[in-house]
């Protein structure tokens, strides 16, 4: 039994390390994002790098707080990380990024911006496009979003024993019982890591598409959402 958990433990630190190694990706895609199109700045490389910048803080912050075997801190990170990779995907949606982007630069709601097919671009509709490409991602949007908001699961992370002949609950408040096995900590942190990687490969789909702007679109055209030539 102390080999298993050890093995666990051993898989836990190997994908912590894996998404350390992750942030380092962030940063060559931005890079690699800026170089594209002749080096043409777009409003949506702004958009890019904030996600990408996000992503790393993300990163960082959930790595620590594993660390701290602070789960109910942690896990919510996830559902963070995920909406980086539904909000800059709404991009692909729409009929006009550079008024996407304007509308997100205003600080508008993005459930409030319509894509090309009239629908509003709330966070179930992003999730649902979403899952098209990357399956699972719906059903991970439904139950990262539990640990968002309130719910049983805080619920139940306080609760110690219970005694159902007594009829009594022991509950921890500023404690950390051992709520969560180390299966549910390994998935956890592998979720995370998968997401990462989502979101990257999400946000590297704009390096492409702004190549081939760049190469169709003329020299004169100031509509296409370039900040500079």
């Amino acid at each position: 039994m102390k080999g298993k958990t050890k093995d666990k433990l051993d898989k836990i630190q190997d994908l912590i390390d894996s998404l350390s190694k992750l942030e380092n990706e962030f940063l060559l895609s931005s890079q690699r994002i800026l170089n594209a199109g002749n080096r043409k700045l777009y409003t949506i490389d702004l958009l890019a790098n904030a996600v990408n910048n996000r992503a790393i803080q993300l990163m960082k912050g959930f790595t620590l707080l594993i660390k701290d075997d602070n789960f109910i801190s942690a896990v919510p990170l996830i559902r963070l990380q995920l909406d980086n990779g539904m909000r800059f995907f709404a991009t692909t949606l729409v009929s006009d990024y550079n008024d996407l982007f304007m509308h997100f630069l205003d600080g508008k709601p993005l459930k409030n911006f319509k894509d090309a097919k009239g629908r509003s671009l709330t966070d179930i509709y992003l999730a649902t496009k979403l899952n098209d490409y990357f399956p699972g991602t719906l059903e991970l949007y439904k139950s990262s979003s539990g640990y968002i908001h309130l719910s049983e699961r805080h619920l139940f992370a306080t609760i110690v024993s219970t005694n159902k002949s007594e009829m009594s609950i022991s509950q921890v408040v500023g404690g950390r019982p051992d709520t969560f096995t180390l299966m549910d900590k390994t998935n956890f942190v592998y979720t995370m890591y998968q997401i990462s990687q989502l979101v990257l490969v999400v946000v590297e789909q704009w390096k492409h598409q702004k190549d081939k702007i760049s190469k169709l679109l003329p020299e004169n055209n100031l509509n296409d959402g370039r900040l500079s030539k």
